[in-house]
C-alpha cells in the first residue's frame, strides 16, 4: 500500500508540535512546519540556517543549548533540548526540542525533529518550586509565633556539627 506523501505532510502540518529538518553538510533548514509562525510569529520562509535557530534563543540558554545540540549532532546522537524560544513581538516561549539524527552509510545527513511548547509545564514547575520553599519555610516557624522551631535548630545544628568536625 503506497501513500500518498502529501499525507505525510498534511499530518506533520496538523499536528502541534513544529516538524523541521536541517541538512547537516550546508546546516540550513530544508523543511519548518508552518506551525511556527503561530507559535513564535516568524514565517517559515524566515528559518534559513542553524543560526537563525541560535539567534532566536534566549542569550541565557543559547551557547549551552546550541553547543549541546552540535556535539550530540556530530556524535550521531538523539537528543533533547530545553530552551526559551523569542517570538517575533520580543516574547520568549518555552521549548522542548526533540531531535533525530539522520544517517546516510554511517555518516550524519540530517537532522530532524519536533519543536514542542513546553510554557505551560514550566510555568507549573515554578509555581511548584515557589510553593515547595514556601512550605520549606513554614516547616521551620511555629505557626502562632513565626518563630524558629526546633526543625529548623536540627537542620542548623547538623550543617554546624559538620563545619566544626571538618574545621577541628
Amino acid at each position: 500500500m503506497d501513500i500518498d506523501p502529501s499525507v505525510y505532510k498534511t499530518l506533520l502540518e496538523s499536528t502541534k508540535a513544529i516538524p523541521w529538518r536541517i541538512d547537516w553538510k550546508t546546516l540550513t533548514f530544508s523543511y519548518i512546519g508552518p506551525q511556527i509562525e503561530e507559535l513564535l510569529g516568524w514565517s517559515p520562509e524566515s528559518w534559513v540556517g542553524a543560526q537563525d535557530w541560535a539567534d532566536r534563543m534566549h542569550p541565557e540558554d543559547r551557547e549551552e543549548t546550541f553547543n549541546f545540540c552540535v556535539s550530540q549532532s556530530q556524535a550521531g546522537v538523539d537528543h533533547e533540548a530545553d530552551y526559551r524560544a523569542l517570538t517575533k513581538d520580543g516574547g520568549y516561549v518555552w521549548i522542548r526540542d526533540v531531535v533525530h539524527v539522520v544517517r546516510k552509510h554511517g555518516e550524519v545527513e540530517a537532522l530532524v525533529g519536533f519543536m514542542f511548547d513546553i510554557s505551560e509545564r514550566k510555568k507549573t514547575e515554578e509555581k511548584l518550586i515557589t510553593l515547595q520553599k514556601e512550605l520549606e519555610e513554614l516547616s521551620f516557624k511555629d505557626g502562632l509565633t513565626g518563630i524558629a522551631n526546633r526543625r529548623l535548630f536540627d537542620s542548623i545544628m547538623e550543617i554546624e556539627w559538620g563545619n566544626a568536625r571538618r574545621n577541628h
